[in-house]
């Protein structure tokens, strides 16, 4: 008995889309940006243009003291507090 490869290449491509629906491919909705998020967020780019600029041999470590420490001040500058830069995920 020899089954035809068709009908078994068809059932696997059905249960790996399958698969793929049930693993959620869809995007998840996040909430809107309230108005402080957002402008903590503009902080946080123009903080770390400014850092980066301050120091030239930062290589991307966010740990790195020059640069953490002016990026610091930059973001206090703004009055961005530490538990909102935990709250979006910022270095």
């Amino acid at each position: 008995m020899q089954k035809d490869p068709l009908v078994g290449s068809g059932l696997l491509i059905l249960c790996l889309l399958a698969g793929c629906l049930a693993c959620g491919c869809t995007p998840r909705e996040r909430p809107p940006l309230t108005f402080d998020d957002q402008q903590a967020l503009a902080a946080n780019q123009q903080c770390r243009a400014e850092a980066t600029q301050m120091n030239n041999e930062w290589r991307g470590d966010t740990s790195y003291f020059p640069w953490r420490a002016y990026y610091d001040m930059c973001m206090k500058r703004f009055e961005i507090s530490d538990a909102e830069m935990r709250k979006l995920l910022l270095p």
